[in-house]
């Protein structure tokens, strides 16, 4: 499935036939037909945009690089921009917790738990010697709740409730240095692994990790990936191509 040229940074699943593009080159929010590459509606955003994640069914939020966190409309095949919350550093991934909004962070790394009109609920931050994260710089939420952070500073997968009490830290040869990340259920991830161009799938619940991607796949220079339930798609995007890689998992 192609989409126009452009700097792909992340993409989310909105339903089977559609997908969220963050355009990085044209600073845009693209909604498109995720069976034709067709471009549906387009909103421009204030910065660079990084991540984005669903709320619910008709918003989504988007991390920029001015510190922002962009709120989008999602109805009737339109995108409209929503409020913009402000952030205090620079912030990388995000992630839905029930109706807020959860936000990671790079210098120095730390989580929050915001609601959509920019309180913060609920914040890890560390101090002193310890150190649970590096990057963060991707989060995703699974069915029953729990938060997961993919740090490929520290090469692992940290478990979090909503929180934001750390639960469990998933590592393995296999995981490498974890990013990009995607719920499938409320007992699977899938990931890549940036050391040789691999996804792999997590079992949350045994701690298996399983390599069922890789670069003779067309696995190359992996940046974003999002999962359909319903159709058991894969949508992968890489930043050596202008494409979306569309496989099907079983």
């Amino acid at each position: 499935m192609c989409s126009e040229p452009s700097d792909i940074w992340n993409i989310a699943l909105v339903s089977p036939d559609s997908l969220l593009l963050a355009n990085w080159t044209k600073k845009t929010i693209q909604l498109v037909n995720s069976r034709t590459g067709s471009t549906l509606s387009e909103v421009s955003m204030p910065s660079d945009p990084k991540r984005i994640c669903l709320l619910g069914g008709e918003r989504a939020a988007v991390t920029m690089s001015n510190n922002k966190v962009q709120l989008v409309h999602v109805r009737g095949g339109r995108l409209t921009p929503g409020t913009v919350l402000g952030v205090k550093a620079n912030c990388w991934g995000v992630a839905s917790s029930g109706d807020n909004v959860v936000v990671s962070y790079d210098e120095p790394p730390w989580l929050e738990v915001m609601s959509t009109d920019g309180r913060v609920l609920h914040r890890f931050k560390e101090s002193g010697a310890a150190q649970t994260f590096k990057w963060p710089a991707f989060l995703t939420t699974s069915s029953d709740g729990f938060i997961y952070a993919a740090d490929c500073g520290v090469h692992a997968i940290i478990k979090l409730d909503s929180s934001l009490h750390v639960l469990q830290t998933f590592s393995d040869p296999k995981l490498g240095r974890p990013f990009g990340l995607t719920s499938v259920n409320s007992d699977t991830l899938l990931a890549f692994n940036l050391d040789n161009n691999s996804i792999v799938h997590v079992n949350v619940n045994s701690g298996k990790v399983t390599t069922i991607l890789g670069r003779e796949d067309g696995i190359v220079r992996p940046r974003s990936l999002a999962y359909c339930q319903q159709q058991r798609k894969l949508f992968v995007c890489t930043s050596n191509t202008d494409s979306i890689q569309v496989y099907q998992i079983d």
